[in-house]
């Protein structure tokens, strides 16, 4: 089967082996698989240098890297997450497609199920992927395959709106409008927030006023903090989410201006952490990063184990993440309407690739899949 790597800095596709399925798993024939553009890129560009090829990568291919202080302390025979190829990194996180073939250990899901995958260890760029039960959910009957393949990135943006912990009523910055602040200020406005976006793309900034966005604003043109002020009665926003991806500091330095006194910034991107002191600590600002996309993530004895949290102390996991953003879908109160214009087939995505760096680049591409 055809699976998309990260090899010496470029992508680049492989025929291989298709994975077995294992025990609490279900095989996955894919339709649509999202390309999650920063994420990737920065996974690519790794692949090409030593010292960084498989920092982005789970499991890890990082000799060396500290433990955790305790594991499980039951051996419960779930499988380990599938390592990776030896000099190769893996790419893609995001799917959706029709379930094939069921383990003995799986009693919700059968053959032809329509489903979404999440998982950087398993919903690769490939035609066929092995899913843990925990990271699949099934998508409704109204939402189509190319919309569900979305799931992952939705979780992400789901997750970030959830850090700040605002509350209906409240205000927060979504500051960098690509692909996932585009999902978070729908995400927000769908939770009662009131959202300012911003971004230095023009083009994103209307996009951001279409989906719902209460401002939008280029930072370049004009003064955010006082576009925050005047949209809270000078008091400042309640939190801000950075969906950016760039080596300065002056965003995070910028979203502390931007805050209310003990307000959150939640860092869901990559960018410059180089803090001024005085703008963090006058407004008592707390920063938080956010790396996942539910509670679960990177938790062996839930995602290859399928051992859930119970609902009372882990709310929202993983799975019940992807179903709340499918059933969003299904309600019509988020649009991914212009977020991938462009569908490439699976054999020529270093071309899709391509157009990410590309001038006038789209948020994101789809890969597609030959159909059964």
């Amino acid at each position: 089967m055809k699976r998309v790597f990260a090899i010496e800095g470029k992508p680049v596709v492989l025929d291989v082996a298709e994975p077995e399925l294992r025990p609490g798993e279900v095989l996955v024939k894919t339709a649509f698989s999202a390309v999650s553009s920063g994420t990737e890129m920065k996974i690519i560009y790794s692949s090409g240098h030593p010292d960084t090829l498989g920092d982005d990568t789970y499991p890890s291919l990082r000799i060396g890297q500290p433990p955790q202080l305790r594991k499980q302390t039951v051996d419960w025979g779930f499988p380990e997450p599938r390592g990776q190829l030896p000099g190769t990194a893996s790419v893609g996180y995001s799917l959706a497609g029709t379930v094939v073939a069921v383990s003995k250990e799986v009693v919700d899901l059968q053959v032809g199920d329509r489903v979404a995958c999440s998982g950087n260890q398993c919903a690769v760029h490939a035609e066929l992927v092995g899913m843990p039960r925990n990271l699949v959910a099934k998508v409704p009957d109204s939402v189509p395959l190319d919309h569900a393949a979305f799931v992952t990135l939705g979780c992400i943006a789901m997750t970030g709106v959830r850090r700040t912990e605002c509350q209906f009523g409240e205000t927060v910055v979504v500051y960098g409008l690509g692909l996932l602040g585009q999902l978070s200020t729908q995400i927000a406005r769908h939770a009662g927030l009131y959202v300012l976006g911003l971004d230095i793309d023009d083009r994103r900034v209307e996009q951001a006023l279409q989906v719902g966005a209460t401002r939008a604003i280029n930072p370049l043109r004009e003064d955010p903090v006082r576009a925050v002020l005047e949209m809270t009665d000078g008091f400042g926003a309640d939190g801000v989410i950075l969906a950016i991806a760039t080596s300065s500091s002056d965003p995070l330095n910028t979203a502390f201006d931007l805050c209310r006194t003990r307000a959150r910034v939640v860092g869901v991107g990559a960018f410059g952490m180089n803090i001024t002191r005085a703008r963090m600590y006058s407004r008592e600002v707390t920063l938080v990063p956010s790396i996942a996309y539910g509670t679960g993530r990177y938790d062996t004895t839930y995602e290859e184990g399928g051992v859930d949290f119970n609902i009372g102390y882990g709310r929202w996991t993983e799975n019940r993440q992807q179903v709340a953003f499918l059933r969003m879908l299904a309600d019509g109160v988020v649009s991914l309407e212009g977020l991938a214009p462009t569908r490439v087939p699976i054999a020529q995505a270093p071309e899709g690739y391509a157009l990410l760096h590309a001038p006038g680049r789209p948020p994101t591409v789809l890969f597609t899949y030959e159909p059964a």
